[in-house]
C-alpha cells in the first residue's frame, strides 16, 4: 500500500497529460461543470478553488472562517491529493508497462508524481506542489507531536526525506521559482545546485521509459472500468460529489487515451477504514480511499498555520 497518505537531459512529459490530472481534483472538490484540460485556464482553476471554499463555508466546521483562509485550505488539500493520484498512477504504469526500477519503487512513484506537476509549470500547479512539500513537513511535525514511532524499515521513505526530495526536484527543475522555498526549508545552496542534476536525470529517465507505451491515434483504446464503492456517513458528500462530477470516468478516459495498456485496469473510490491509496496488483485496480482527503484537511487545520520547518 502506498504511504503517500500518512500520505542526463531534460525532456518534457506532455503538458496535456499533466494538466488533465491536475484538473481532476479541482473538479472533485469544487462543484462546477467539467471542462477540457486543454482549455483550462488559471481563472478556471482559481474559480474552482473559490467555489470549493464557498462549499466549506456552508458547513458547521468552517462557519465564520474568512474566505481567503478557506481558499488556502482547499488548495492544500487539492495539492496533496493530486500527489497521491500521481503517485498511484506511477505504480500502475511501472507494474503494467513492465518498467524497470533501479532502486525503491516508492521513490520512483514519488518522482513521477512530482515531475507531472513541474511539467505543467503554471501558477496553480506550482502552488499545489509547494503544498505537497509542506504536507510532508507538516506530517512529520504531527507525528512527532503525537509521539508516533518512526518505522525505519518501512518500504517508504521518512516524511522528511520525501519532503526534501520533492523540494530538490522543484528547485532543480526551476531554480528561479523555487529557490525561496528551498531556502525556507534550510536546504544548503550547494545541495540546491546539485538538485539540477537530480531533476535532469529523473525527467529524462521517465520520458525514456514511457515513450514506447504512449498510444498513437491509430491504436485502439483500452476500456478502464470505474466504481464508486459505498461510503460511510462521514464521507457521503465526497462520494456524491465524485459521482456527480465523474472524476473516475475522466481519469479513466485520460489513461485510456494516453497509454497502450497490456491488460485492462480499474479505478475505484472506497471507504477503507483509514487514510490511504494503493495500486492493487492482484486486482489491477487503483484504489483511492475517501479518508485520505479528510486526513489532508485535518492535517492542514491542525498544523497549516505553522512553518514547514521549525526554528532551531
Amino acid at each position: 500500500m502506498s504511504n503517500a497518505t500518512r500520505r542526463c537531459r531534460p525532456i518534457d512529459l506532455p503538458t496535456r497529460t499533466c494538466s488533465q490530472i491536475f484538473v481532476l481534483l479541482a473538479l472533485l472538490l469544487c462543484a462546477a461543470p467539467p471542462i477540457a484540460a486543454e482549455t483550462a485556464s488559471k481563472s478556471h482553476l482559481d474559480q474552482r478553488i473559490v467555489d470549493g471554499a464557498r462549499m466549506l463555508a456552508g458547513t458547521p466546521r468552517f462557519a465564520g472562517v474568512p474566505a481567503p483562509e478557506l481558499e488556502r485550505h482547499v488548495e492544500f488539500v487539492v495539492g496533496n491529493t493530486l500527489f497521491v493520484l500521481g503517485h498511484e498512477t506511477g505504480h500502475a504504469l511501472i507494474s503494467e508497462m513492465g518498467i524497470p526500477v533501479l532502486g525503491h519503487e516508492e521513490n520512483a512513484a514519488d518522482v513521477f508524481s512530482t515531475l507531472m506537476a513541474l511539467k505543467v509549470g503554471d501558477a496553480f500547479s506550482d502552488r499545489a506542489l509547494t503544498n505537497v512539500a509542506r504536507g510532508w513537513f507538516l506530517s512529520d511535525r504531527r507525528d512527532r507531536a503525537q509521539g508516533v514511532k518512526t518505522v525505519y524499515y518501512d518500504e517508504h521513505g521518512l516524511d522528511l526525506k520525501r519532503a526534501y526530495a520533492v523540494v530538490c526536484l522543484m528547485v532543480g527543475g526551476a531554480p528561479d521559482k523555487f529557490a525561496a522555498l528551498a531556502d525556507e526549508v534550510k536546504m544548503p545552496p550547494e545541495r540546491q545546485g546539485s538538485c539540477q542534476a537530480d531533476y535532469s536525470n529523473a525527467s529524462w529517465s521517465w520520458d525514456k521509459v514511457l515513450k514506447p507505451h504512449r498510444r498513437t491515434s491509430d491504436q485502439p483504446k483500452t476500456k478502464i472500468e470505474v466504481n464508486y464503492a459505498s461510503s460511510n456517513a462521514e464521507h457521503d458528500m465526497l462520494a456524491e460529489i465524485s459521482k456527480k462530477l465523474r472524476i473516475l470516468e475522466t481519469a479513466a478516459e485520460h489513461l485510456s487515451d494516453e497509454y497502450v495498456w497490456r491488460a485492462p485496469i480499474a479505478l475505484e473510490m472506497q471507504t477503507c477504514g483509514d487514510p490511504g491509496a494503493r495500486w492493487d496488483l492482484s486486482l489491477k485496480k487503483v484504489i483511492i480511499c475517501y479518508e485520505i482527503i479528510a486526513d489532508f484537511g485535518q492535517l492542514d487545520r491542525m498544523y497549516g498555520h505553522l512553518k514547514a520547518v521549525a526554528k532551531e
